[in-house]
């Protein structure tokens, strides 16, 4: 049986112009069938238990079946969501247009099959769709085989086939150069950045592989040229040769705007890469060079869709938000909280939920930092248990701060509960979970601080070498990453403002 909380979730992931277009997508009469009860009990009374849920449409509907009509309910939402793949994301089309083929085939109708098939290689060489492509000429030479080659010469058999080689020969590149990135990715993940020889050999070793795939592949591909940036700017970083790296970067965004004809509508695989390139410049600290960035992010919210545009806005709010953030520069926080009111908070429904979380979660932060905290509980409490996110580390960020937004109104009571639920949910079964979730439990748990300054003293001379240890912890930074909570920490037993203890530690960062 099909889960409600799977159909939930669905739901929940939906942003306005995509509940909108379910709107519009039945008349009137659909409105009393099974479904739609289902779909306005979730969606409209906001009842998000299974229980709740199925004794409600019982109580509206006592022959219904509630089975039919969630897993119904299920497959036109998804349906509703390929469509508009299938409209707007040329990549995804060309694989519906090989499954048109496919029928028309199936349908004797087989000249017209060869005609779309034909239509389809040409679409996807230009878009460098090499899986797509790989698919249509297999199906072609299925469909020849099946007509006894027809009109097709031996020569022009062989054409065929020296196509389907070359084509996955540059899979195969692409692979290769895939497989390499996301070693190092991995390897700078788990292991840092160079700080041995031994590293530096394991990394060279990758280094030599990579560009070995670059200079034997002698082609222009747009996917291949794209790994080699990104494995170059990575690397570059892993060996702190930062400029070096940021130059890579540059070239990658100069690359994606040579390429906009490979762009989907929208084109949220650019603005990922940008993004991840502004998550790394944050992350060693660099500030200054974010601008180059967020200006092409300027540009691209002036074109597609609404929800798309609002995604952009909520992503250069961000990081226009971050150096204040991160320096404790709470004031100038408000400032630009207040600027954005109406083009990104009034419109925050057209959101994706992991961007609606971030701008609650950083909104929240704003708030505690200007000691406003029941604000900032309104915005934690909205994505507490949000059931899109599962257990990714914002989820995790996003319960430690109502922990530490309890402990900042002196709700010591109800602490020892919220532990509770957070170990069952995140640190169950021997699960690993990070030391700064740890010490923030610990913490917590412990009460108010004591009034007199040598037992403070006392307690950060134990707790400091601790959370010195966190700091230069590459595990931690998924958290850390998000929040600095041991600055917190810090404020607390040294009984000082946030902003200043952030601001002390910005300076030693950047």
């Amino acid at each position: 049986m099909l889960k409600v909380e799977s159909l939930v979730a669905l739901i929940q992931s939906l942003n306005k112009t995509e509940k909108r277009q379910f709107a519009t997508s039945f008349n009137k009469r659909d409105l009393s069938k099974d479904y739609m009860v289902v779909y306005n009990i979730i969606e409209r009374d906001k009842k998000f238990n299974q229980e709740e849920i199925r004794n409600d449409f019982l109580n509206k509907i006592p022959n219904g079946s509630f089975h039919t009509a969630v897993t119904y309910l299920y497959e036109k939402l998804l349906d509703l969501l390929l469509h508009s793949y299938k409209k707007n994301d040329s990549f995804i089309a060309l694989f519906y247009k090989i499954l048109e083929a496919k029928i028309l085939y199936e349908r004797s109708m087989f000249r017209e099959s060869l005609e779309l098939l034909s239509n389809i290689i040409v679409e996807a060489e230009k878009m460098e769709n090499y899986n797509a492509l790989l698919l249509a000429y297999r199906m072609e030479l299925d469909f020849l085989l099946r007509f006894n080659y027809l009109n097709i010469s031996e020569q022009e058999l062989f054409h065929k086939q020296y196509a389907i080689i070359n084509t996955l020969k540059i899979i195969g590149k692409i692979n290769e150069e895939s497989s390499l990135y996301e070693l190092l990715k991995h390897r700078l993940i788990y292991k840092g950045n160079i700080r041995s020889n031994k590293q530096r050999k394991e990394m060279n070793d990758l280094l030599i592989s990579e560009l070995s795939i670059v200079v034997s592949s002698k082609s222009d591909n747009f996917e291949i040229t794209k790994m080699h940036q990104l494995f170059q700017a990575y690397y570059l970083i892993s060996a702190g040769d930062y400029n070096a790296a940021l130059q890579s970067f540059k070239e990658l965004i100069v690359l994606f705007e040579s390429n906009s004809h490979l762009w989907a509508n929208p084109p949220f695989y650019y603005l990922s890469t940008i993004e991840g390139i502004l998550v790394s410049l944050r992350s060693i600290g660099n500030y200054k060079d974010m601008d180059f960035f967020k200006e092409k992010l300027r540009n691209l919210k002036e074109h597609f869709s609404i929800d798309f545009r609002v995604e952009v806005i909520c992503l250069l709010y961000e990081y226009e938000l971050f150096p204040l953030l991160d320096s404790g520069n709470f004031d100038d926080c408000m400032i630009l909280m207040k600027k954005y009111k109406e083009i990104l908070y009034d419109r925050y429904l057209y959101l994706r939920p992991l961007r609606h979380t971030e701008l609650f979660l950083y909104t929240s932060l704003i708030y505690l930092g200007n000691k406003q905290f029941k604000q900032a509980k309104k915005y934690i409490n909205d994505i507490t248990f949000d059931r899109n996110l599962g257990d990714v580390p914002i989820s995790r960020t996003v319960r430690l701060i109502r922990l530490v937004l309890y402990y900042e109104e002196g709700d010591y009571e109800i602490i020892p509960y919220e532990i509770r639920s957070f170990k069952r949910k995140y640190l169950k079964n021997n699960k690993h979970g990070f030391k700064v979730e740890r010490l923030i439990l610990w913490f917590v748990n412990h009460g108010s601080v004591p009034s007199f300054k040598q037992k403070r003293d006392k307690i950060w001379t134990h707790i400091k070498p601790k959370i010195d240890a966190l700091c230069n912890d590459k595990y931690e930074m998924p958290v850390l990453g998000i929040f600095d909570f041991t600055s917190w920490v810090e404020a607390k037993i040294l009984k000082k403002n946030l902003s200043e203890i952030l601001k002390k530690n910005f300076i030693h960062k950047v």
